[in-house]
């Protein structure tokens, strides 16, 4: 390999982000290297001086890049149907009289490196080295209807992370290993270049292994010929390594999901934190995972108010002679204004601001004309909701450790006595989904005042 050749163009420009990070490696490497051999007086720690940038390092994570769902089903389908007549476009005029490739593998063979890419998740080298045997068939029984049917296991070999070790495969994966198996010639054993042993593979024709460029520059154009899709997306062209991307975040999006733990080792990862890179949540299962959470209906509840106009026109409700605002609270209305700040809220006390429904004054409230229903929303603190989403003690527990708080009115629910035993909220403030944040006041025509009875 000659020298490289300069490039003038090139000289006081700054780096390319993705060329950032290993030619700074590289540098850090290199004088880290001459002080360890003792070349150079150390006068600064390559370590520090050429650390990366954080922005840099930030973009080096692992960015596993799905295949759209719809392109990956066009693509599995095109993969089991794949014949000789797909390939003869791409060979050489005695290869296609014999229905091969252009390198003279057989379709049996391609038919079962397609099936281990499209369902065994996969690294490139690991499915170049697979042995010859490979598959071992078990029998399983189903846990809800007691059948018995037929488990795949796929040995894998040892690769980057991991040592070899086996794990359950679509079944079809291995018919198409076992046809490949019927008609494969005899082959030498060639040394794996991992482990150094003398084995069969399985991926092996005229004593040579499979093409490690094969998959993404020939077999991956087919079958996008042959699914009529393009070779590439908005991301990235299609390769061998984003179909174990793919694979991984479909098994972990299904409707019965795999944990994270049975990912991993499915994967082969060493670490978890290596799975999760794969394991990208959808947009849609986040979607449905947020909606099913409800943060925002969880922290804050509606409750209907009653504004009473008329107080509001005459003064009286600016001097202070008669409330003009009431909550409806179960069993009566509480016509504090500072009713979203009151700490008894959950747990009415009964203090002079509390009306009954059925006194004179309630009953007067609920056939008074002049009187607008209105939606306010609440924050609720940690122990109103638990008080809120528990049962009856969780409600009795908040009220005894507010028996000595005063109310708006100023005398403890303790000082109240029997008179202001609390009310407890049964027919809590219903939750608007539809409302967003910030939106109060909704005039509703169709509701009937509180206590109408027809």
């Amino acid at each position: 390999m000659g020298r490289p050749q300069p490039q003038p163009h090139r000289l006081g420009r700054a780096l390319e982000r993705q060329r950032e990070g290993p030619t700074v490696d590289t540098i850090r490497s290199f004088f880290c290297d001459l002080i360890e051999w003792e070349w150079i007086t150390p006068r600064f720690d390559p370590r520090r001086v050429l650390a990366l940038r954080l922005s840099v390092r930030a973009g080096r994570d692992p960015d596993p890049r799905i295949i759209d769902d719809a392109a990956w089903a066009k693509l599995m389908a095109a993969g089991l149907r794949l014949t000789s007549d797909d390939l003869r476009a791409y060979g050489t005029p005695r290869a296609k009289a014999a229905g091969w490739h252009a390198n003279h593998y057989p379709i049996e063979m391609i038919r079962a490196l397609v099936g281990v890419w499209l369902f065994g998740g996969l690294r490139m080298d690991e499915i170049r080295r697979l042995e010859l045997e490979c598959v071992r068939w078990d029998q399983a029984t189903d846990p809800d209807n007691g059948e018995n049917y037929r488990v795949c296991l796929l040995h894998i070999p040892a690769n980057k992370t991991t040592a070899a070790f086996s794990k359950p495969v679509d079944p079809i994966v291995g018919e198409l290993i076992d046809a490949w198996k019927d008609v494969r010639p005899a082959q030498p054993d060639i040394t794996d270049r991992k482990t150094g042993q003398r084995r069969q593979h399985l991926f092996c024709y005229r004593a040579q292994l499979i093409g490690s460029a094969y998959l993404n520059d020939k077999l991956i154009a087919i079958l996008c010929a042959k699914a009529g899709i393009p070779e590439s997306d908005s991301r990235a062209a299609l390769t061998s390594h984003r179909a174990r991307a793919t694979i991984a975040t479909q098994l972990l999006n299904a409707n019965d999901p795999l944990s994270l733990a049975d990912l991993q080792q499915w994967l082969g990862h060493k670490h978890p934190s290596s799975t999760r890179y794969y394991a990208k949540i959808l947009r849609r299962t986040l979607s449905a995972a947020y909606k099913k959470a409800d943060y925002f209906a969880r922290n804050v509840r509606t409750i209907q108010i009653l504004i009473d106009r008329e107080s509001i026109l005459t003064g009286a409700a600016a001097s202070g002679e008669q409330p003009w605002k009431y909550y409806d609270w179960v069993e009566g209305y509480c016509s504090y204004d500072f009713f979203a700040k009151c700490p008894h809220r959950m747990a009415c006390a009964r203090c002079p601001f509390y009306v009954p429904k059925t006194s004179s004054r309630g009953q007067l409230l609920a056939v008074k004309d002049g009187i607008d229903e209105m939606l306010e929303q609440l924050n609720l603190t940690a122990d109103e909701r638990e008080a809120l989403e528990g049962d009856r003690e969780a409600v009795t527990a908040l009220a005894e450790r507010l028996a000595d708080t005063p109310t708006p009115a100023g005398p403890t629910p303790r000082d109240l006595g029997p008179t202001g035993a609390f009310v407890p909220l049964t027919q809590l403030m219903s939750t608007v989904p539809a409302q967003k944040p910030g939106q109060h006041d909704k005039r509703d025509t169709d509701r009937k005042p509180p206590g109408y009875q027809e």
